[in-house]
C-alpha cells in the first residue's frame, strides 16, 4: 500500500477549507494551492477518508465533494468529513446542481408570489428597513436555496448593499461571506437565468 496514497485528496482538502474559512485565502487566485507536506498529512488519523476518497472520485469530483460540505456547513468540520452523511451531502449537492436552472424557476415563482400577496414590488424583497429584506428571510427559512441567492446577486448586486444598511448585522454577515466564498464555484451562463428572472418578474 502507498502510504502517501490520498495526499492530493489532502491538499484539495485544505485548500477548500482555507478558501470557506480564511479571508486572506482564495482557492482561484491560488489555483489550490497551500503549504502542506506528506509530514502533517502521516500524521493525520483519518488519511484513510481521503486515500478512499481519491480512488472513488475524479480530481474535480473530489473538489466539489468539499466545496459540496463547506456550503452545507461552513465550520471546521474534519470531524464529520468522515462520515457518509458527507457523501449524501455532496450527493444531495449535485442533484442540484444539475437541475439548477429548474430551482431556480421554482424559487423565482415563490419570490413571485410572496410579491403579489403582499401587494410590494419586487424591488421590495430587497428592501433592509431596519430588519432583515424579505429575500433573506426566504432564505433562512430554507425556502430559497444559496445558490438562487447567489445567482440573483451575481445579477443585481444586491449583496455589497445590504452590507452596507446591515454592517452589525452578524447574520447577514455570515450568509454574505458563504456567498462570496461560494459564488465562483456557480459557474453558469448568467444569461441564461437573467431571462428566468426577465420571464418571471416582469
Amino acid at each position: 500500500m502507498n502510504i502517501y496514497e490520498g495526499f492530493e485528496t489532502y491538499k484539495t482538502y485544505i485548500a477548500v477549507r482555507n478558501h470557506f474559512t480564511q479571508d486572506s485565502y482564495d482557492y482561484f487566485k491560488y489555483n489550490g494551492k497551500t503549504r502542506v507536506n506528506t509530514d502533517s498529512y502521516l500524521k493525520r488519523k483519518d488519511r484513510f477518508f481521503f486515500a478512499k476518497l481519491e480512488r472513488k472520485l475524479s480530481k474535480e469530483e473530489r473538489l466539489y465533494f468539499f466545496v459540496a460540505n463547506f456550503v452545507n456547513n461552513d465550520h471546521s468540520w474534519s470531524g464529520s468529513l468522515v462520515t457518509d452523511n458527507s457523501m449524501e451531502t455532496y450527493q444531495d449537492w449535485m442533484k442540484g446542481i444539475q437541475s439548477l436552472s429548474y430551482r431556480f424557476k421554482e424559487d423565482c415563482d415563490k419570490l413571485k408570489e410572496v410579491v403579489d400577496l403582499s401587494g410590494k414590488r419586487f424591488d421590495d424583497l430587497f428592501k433592509a428597513d431596519g430588519s432583515h429584506p424579505p429575500l433573506l428571510k426566504l432564505f433562512l427559512r430554507k425556502d430559497v436555496s444559496l445558490e438562487t441567492m447567489v445567482l440573483i446577486d451575481r445579477v443585481l448586486g444586491y449583496a455589497n448593499r445590504w452590507s452596507a444598511e446591515l454592517d452589525d448585522d452578524f447574520t447577514w454577515n455570515q450568509v454574505k461571506k458563504v456567498i462570496d466564498k461560494y459564488k465562483a464555484f456557480v459557474q453558469v451562463d448568467l444569461d441564461k437565468y437573467k431571462q428566468i428572472m426577465k420571464q418571471t418578474f416582469i
